[in-house]
Order: C-alpha cells, then structure tokens, then sequence
C-alpha cells in the first residue's frame, strides 16, 4: 500500500511521459481517513457521525517533500480506529490517488532460511515493543515473505523479540505468523488513533508529509 494507486500512478506517468496528459484533481484535493489498508480502492473508509472528507490546501514541494498549510479537522466522528489516509479527487466518490499509514517509523525487513524456520522478521535496531502494529509493504525489487501478507496490520509479539528481530501476531500475545519461505520488504510501525464517538479528529498543520522518493 502507501504511495501512489493504480491511478495516481497512471496520472504521473502520462504527465511526464505524454505531454501533460495526467488527469488530476482540478482543485485542491480531499483527504480521507480509514480503518485498515485502503488498497487501490479506497476500502475501509470512515463511515458515520458527521465524517467527510475534507478539502485541503499544500505548500510548494522542497527537497521531495510537502506538507498540510492548515489543520485538517474531521468534526463529529463515529467511534473507530483510523490507520491510514488517502487522497481523492471529489468528496464523494470520484478518484482515489494516493494514501499512506499513519506512521513516523520505517524500515527494511528481512527474512532467510534461518529465519524463517523461527519465523524472525530481522531488521537492525527496530525499536519495535511487544503490540506495537506493524504493516509490511511491497515496493519494487522486494517480495514479501511467504506467510506474511502486504497491507495486513500485525501485533509484534514477546516472543523471540530482540533488538535486531521480532515476531508478528494477528491477535495481541498471539501466536507467531507461521512464515515459510524468504524474502524482504519495507515494514512500517503503524499509528492507530483511537476515536470517540462525537470526537473531532484533527490532522495539525504541516503533520501530514507526502514524498516522492527515488
């Protein structure tokens, strides 16, 4: 997940690659938040209380990067457990761009033979704690480990954790992810934000970071 859908990837491509043919939104976007891995499709969006997406305004991207101009506040929520964030053309509907985790930590995860046999996730000095979330991502080149499924949201577990390796639950305390064959990818720790039931949720002013990496 995280980073450009189906569409924004299309979008950037015919932009720079056929005469500025993208199709974007024509004003400035809307953002909206959901409960697990939107995917390419914008699932598990926010549904009840008063929640819309909101329209929000960016500043001139710098070194690869822009952020939020204002706060993005999102009144009168249902009670949920937003995760993730994604960027849409219309308020309703329309076209889905973008999204990404709520998440400040990241990293490359790997997993050979010996490992696998332990079911080890090994990354150096994680920082990770027993149920913190974790989501593992796929990007080009990396193919994430048998056993382990990209976009699902996983509890890192006591067991066999240390300062270089961790293991992966579905459920807190649960048992590990039975991994069976090798492979890498980017892990992200996950930020969930628990929400009340007539809560406003608010994303601060220069809080939501959008990048373009090499």
């Amino acid at each position: 997940m995280a980073g450009l859908t189906d569409t924004g990837e299309n979008a950037v491509l015919d932009e720079l690659y056929n005469a500025g043919a993208g199709t974007f939104p024509a004003g400035d976007p809307y953002i909206s938040l959901h409960t697990a891995d939107p995917a390419d499709t914008g699932a598990s969006e926010v549904a009840g209380g008063t929640y819309t997406r909101q329209q929000v305004a960016f500043g001139a991207a710098a070194s690869g990067t822009l952020s939020n101009t204002g706060a993005i506040n999102f009144t009168l929520m249902p009670a949920c457990t937003v995760v993730a964030w994604a960027m849409n053309d219309a308020v309703t509907a329309g076209n889905f761009f973008q999204n990404g985790w709520f998440s400040t930590v990241s990293g490359l995860a790997v997993v050979r033979t010996a490992d696998a046999t332990a079911n080890d996730v090994q990354t150096v000095a994680h920082g990770l704690a027993a149920d913190d979330r974790v989501v593992f991502e796929v990007i080009e080149g990396l193919t994430v480990p048998a056993g382990l499924t990209a976009g699902t949201l996983y509890f890192v577990i006591a067991t066999g954790l240390t300062t270089d390796a961790f293991r992966v639950a579905l459920t807190s305390g649960g048992a590990a992810i039975d991994i069976t064959g090798t492979g890498s990818a980017i892990y992200r720790k996950v930020t969930p934000k628990v929400v009340n039931a007539g809560d406003t949720f608010q994303i601060a002013a220069g809080d939501l970071d959008i990048f373009a990496t090499e």
